[in-house]
């Protein structure tokens, strides 16, 4: 810090100093003089080293182009949106060039925009969003791992993976595992990565069988070494954790939701910042470890988070930074232009789709994690009513990505509640099995499992997990550990997702080809009025 002094100097009355000279002429006035501009020097020089980077970022997008209702946030005022977060980033990079947006993957799935065009409106969309990068999230494979090369060929931005493979060789599923960006005189290495763990439990199998993932902390180790000879900082956007609460009440357990960040950050050192997505839980406070800050947003727009960081170039550390997650209320951005033209566009060549009437409902489907919900009655009602022949029929609690409003039931609205091209499967499972998967639910890791009418399940989550369940009836007959069940799922479960690994012990396994929003669809147009109701199929003790 530079030390500001009046320096009073006496003359006489001859004009000469009154102070006294050294052998080469200079007053002791001089020598403060330079010692106070060296002082001064050395501090702007100390200054000029340090350098200030505003970093934006976003995760989890899901193909919410438009603002909405977010219960937990406001129930009557829309937040989010692609214009929304345009606008903000527009003007974030006009008032400060040394700004950086980053996205940390899952843009796809959601509303009907995403499914009805495999992707393509979303990548349009990113395009406009002024991104300087953003990694891969594992449903941009919800359409297939081809389709993905497909879409990502259209970003007109960095899209960034280093560790997803074409099965069996060395070749990367999209060849682009880093970039190097100088902001402000910063050389920033920038990594995209996608967990192993995180990959495998949320993908349909089907989808991705042409492709593998490899340990994320290896081929980050690798990225690491070859970067830090160029650059000063790294950033890394991740995908990874346990999968983010689709419960309409939402969830804040940040510690919990982020572990797999953390514990990657201990394992392995050198990321200076670490932007992650999955958990779709926002990060106010930055979690430090091994020195990794680490940040993430809610999921579907709502937030634009922004990181200032200050990085001080001699010191070749970050020695300062401030974030800031703020909802993005659709009442106090003014959208842009631009991007209301794109959604515009794609919106008006699906609404002949999305805009067909099925039913009216006399209360809102919500959504749960941890109990039964009326949005998971009437999925897992739909699925048993297109094969009634069977015992019951179960879909995961994270499977259901959007409430439905009180009233007209749209296609759209359909699509958006279950945006997968997941199909009806039919399964045979012992009693025993069945026991282990609905213990799986009730370990909430995953969510628990909606039911079909007839099933009741209860537990007690202060007992230890895989010993929760204190009581399962099927068809008012309690759960027999030696009988075999005749059970419908989606092709998802029952390949093992969302770590319901023992659906893969099934006894039999037919894929029927039906889709489950079809099955949504035909079932609701059944009923001129919906009403639905919550009847204690899946309760906690």
């Amino acid at each position: 810090m530079v030390n500001h002094q009046l320096f009073i100097i006496p003359f006489a009355r001859d004009g000469q100093s009154k102070l006294p000279m050294d052998r080469h002429g200079f007053t002791f006035m001089k020598r403060s003089i330079i010692s106070a501009l060296l002082v001064a020097l050395f501090s702007l020089t100390a200054l000029a080293q340090e350098k200030k980077i505003n970093i934006l970022y976003t995760n989890d997008l899901h193909s919410h182009l438009e603002p909405h209702i977010v219960p937990w946030v406001s129930k009557t005022r829309q937040v989010g949106g692609f214009a929304n977060i345009a606008a903000r980033v527009k003007a974030e990079k006009a008032a400060n060039p040394h700004t950086l947006y980053l996205d940390a993957g899952d843009s796809f799935a959601g509303p009907p925009v995403s499914s009805l065009t495999k992707g393509e409106a979303i990548i349009d969309a990113m395009n406009s969003l002024g991104l300087d990068a953003g990694c891969v999230g594992n449903h941009e494979f919800d359409y297939g791992w081809q389709n993905a090369i497909d879409q990502f060929k259209k970003a007109k931005f960095p899209l960034l993976n280093g560790n997803i493979f074409l099965k069996g060789t060395d070749q990367l599923h999209w060849n682009n595992p880093y970039l190097i960006r100088n902001i402000n005189g910063v050389r920033i290495g920038i990594i995209g990565l996608h967990e192993k763990f995180a990959f495998y439990d949320t993908v349909s199998d089907e989808m991705i069988r042409g492709v593998e993932v490899r340990d994320e902390k290896v081929y980050l180790r690798k990225y690491i070494r070859e970067l830090k000879p160029k650059t000063d900082l790294i950033i890394l956007l991740i995908h990874l954790g346990i999968p983010g609460t689709q419960s309409t009440g939402g969830e804040k357990d940040v510690v919990r939701n982020h572990q797999h960040d953390i514990d990657l950050a201990n394992a392995v050192p050198g990321v200076d910042l670490m932007i992650t997505g999955h958990p779709h839980s926002g990060i106010s406070e930055p979690v430090v470890a091994n020195g990794t800050i680490i940040v993430s947003t809610d999921a579907y727009t709502i937030e634009l988070g922004k990181l200032e960081i200050s990085y001080d170039k001699r010191l070749d550390r970050i020695t300062s930074y401030k974030n800031r997650l703020n909802y993005l209320f659709d009442d106090e951005v003014e959208d842009d232009p631009q991007m209301l033209a794109v959604i515009k566009k794609w919106n008006d060549k699906l609404m002949d789709i999305t805009d067909r009437v099925v039913s009216n409902t006399t209360a809102p489907l919500t959504r749960s994690y941890s109990v039964e919900s009326l949005m998971g009655n009437m999925v897992a009602d739909a699925i048993l009513d297109a094969f009634p022949t069977f015992d019951f029929a179960v879909t995961n609690s994270g499977g259901l990505r959007q409430d439905i409003d009180m009233g007209p039931v749209t296609v759209g609205e359909l699509i958006a509640a279950f945006p997968f091209p997941n199909t009806i499967t039919q399964l045979e499972m012992t009693g025993r099995d069945l026991r282990q998967i609905f213990e799986h639910g009730a370990g909430l890791t995953n969510g628990i499992l909606q039911v079909s009418r007839g099933v009741e399940v209860v537990y007690d989550e202060s007992r230890p997990i895989g010993q929760r369940i204190v009581k399962c009836h099927i068809k008012g007959l309690p759960l027999d550990d030696q009988r075999t069940y005749r059970v419908l799922t989606s092709n998802f479960l029952a390949d093992g997702g969302d770590g319901f690994l023992t659906f893969k012990k099934t006894l039999f396994y037919k894929r029927t080809g039906l889709e489950i929003v079809q099955a949504m669809t035909n079932y609701l147009r059944k009923f001129n009025t919906f009403t639905p109701t919550i009847e204690g199929r899946v309760r906690k003790q």
